[in-house]
């Protein structure tokens, strides 16, 4: 039954071609602007039919998927009717010239392939239904646009390193060693302890402001979502003078204290922190002597790095200029500075990404698939709404499927939130960010 009633449709399909009075246009042209694309259909025949005369169905689809007019026609007459849902009145022909009419299809009427087909019909005066046959228009071919695989935003803790030498991804660790690493002259980490004393005290000179400091930029790193704090380096030093020698393994005490003050208030297991013994403040006092103005202090500064051994580099310093230089830095005002404890690094590391992992999914469909699925792919990319990588991509799809003005604003609000593949998407196809 079913194979007598498809036959019986097929047979009314051709009938209805069979009497159709076929026209061709011998050609078209295509035309851009204010969101539509304009094709003019050129005909040589003697007369045309009046505009109110004309009933216009015009489908865009795949040749594939087009095959024989019968299913053109019937593909455009649901086009014809979506079109009217859509835009509030029917499709027309606008003449455009002797034996010239144009077609206006606007961008977002356009489907995911460049080729459009045409099928007119319509009553002469004399009852006679005649038909404009259809016609394949093929668009111009897009601009190849960049779409290279995505790289992850910056995350929280990737924009505060830019700003806190002392935050650093973990990619960039080294093995805690307090005689090495290097400390900036004046470290904004840099917490002070009253002579041979061990103990944090929040009052003493600026502690206050560099431990309030130090516990913001931890909350901020765990309050990160796409991160997580791995290890917090914390150095103890102790001043050149030797009286800071008397309490042992004061270096080391003085981180700790630093070290469990940050613990509790920023609630972070032990595992986080390396704490180390920094010994004397080496890197601070050969900054200070490179900088003090006295006769050959490059050279006293090379003769105390070449030495390796602690005790004896302390001797050769209290030597030089008969002790003058070891007294300066062993001054009241000038010995606080190097004692004190130092938090030299926070080194943290992102966590998987799955946005950037999502977006390149569909930049590899958009590469190696012929025949992607764009309505899939726009379905998959608005979950990702303002992200200008997503944007970008947008804008890609939208310029294969021939939606210039849609694809120029997603490519300008990418490029305004920083996206360069973006920018350079609207160098190729001329636009300005404006």
């Amino acid at each position: 039954m079913k194979q007598k009633i498809l036959f019986l449709f097929s047979i009314a399909l051709l009938c209805s071609a069979t009497f159709a009075q076929n026209v061709k246009p011998v050609s078209c042209t295509t035309e851009h602007s204010d969101s539509c694309w304009y094709v003019t259909m050129n005909y040589h025949i003697d007369e045309m039919p009046k505009n109110d005369e004309l009933i216009l169905v015009t489908q865009i689809c795949c040749p594939d998927t087009c095959v024989h007019d019968s299913a053109r026609r019937f593909q455009g007459k649901r086009y014809a009717r979506r079109y009217k849902k859509e835009f509030g009145e029917a499709a027309g022909l606008m003449p455009a010239g002797m034996n010239s009419f144009t077609m206006v299809i606007p961008e977002d009427m356009v489907t995911d392939t460049l080729v459009g087909v045409t099928y007119s019909e319509y009553t002469t005066p004399d009852g006679t239904v005649s038909t404009l046959d259809t016609v394949e228009i093929i668009l111009p071919m897009p601009a190849s646009l960049s779409c290279r695989p995505v790289k992850r935003l910056a995350t929280g803790a990737d924009k505060l390193a830019m700003s806190k030498p002392y935050v650093s991804s973990i990619r960039n660790y080294q093995v805690l060693d307090g005689d090495s690493v290097h400390i900036p002259t004046n470290p904004t980490t840099h917490v002070h302890f009253a002579m041979n004393s061990p103990q944090l005290e929040g009052t003493y000179l600026n502690n206050a402001e560099t431990i309030e400091e130090l516990i913001s930029t931890i909350t901020e790193l765990t309050q990160d979502s796409d991160s997580e704090v791995e290890s917090i380096h914390i150095v103890g030093y102790t001043s050149p003078d030797v009286r800071d020698e008397i309490v042992p393994k004061l270096g080391y005490k003085r981180a700790n204290a630093l070290c469990s003050h940050l613990q509790k208030e920023c609630n972070l297991p032990d595992s986080v922190f390396e704490i180390a013994d920094g010994g004397k403040h080496w890197h601070h006092i050969y900054t200070d002597i490179a900088h003090s103005g006295i006769e050959h202090s490059d050279s006293l500064v090379r003769k105390l790095q070449n030495e390796k051994n602690p005790k004896k580099r302390l001797a050769l310093l209290r030597k030089f200029n008969n002790g003058k230089q070891y007294s300066a830095l062993c001054n009241d005002s000038t010995a606080t500075n190097y004692r004190g404890a130092c938090c030299t690094r926070i080194y943290y590391h992102n966590l998987a990404d799955s946005t950037t992992q999502a977006l390149n999914e569909v930049v590899n469909e958009l590469a190696f698939n012929p025949n992607p699925d764009y309505d899939k792919l726009r379905q998959k990319l608005a979950a990702y709404g303002n992200d200008p990588r997503a944007l970008n991509i947008r804008g890609v799809i939208d310029h294969r499927q021939h939606r210039r003005a849609a694809a120029s604003q997603a490519f300008r609000q990418a490029a305004a939130l920083g996206d360069k593949q973006a920018e350079t998407n609207l160098a190729i196809l001329g636009l300005s960010m404006d």
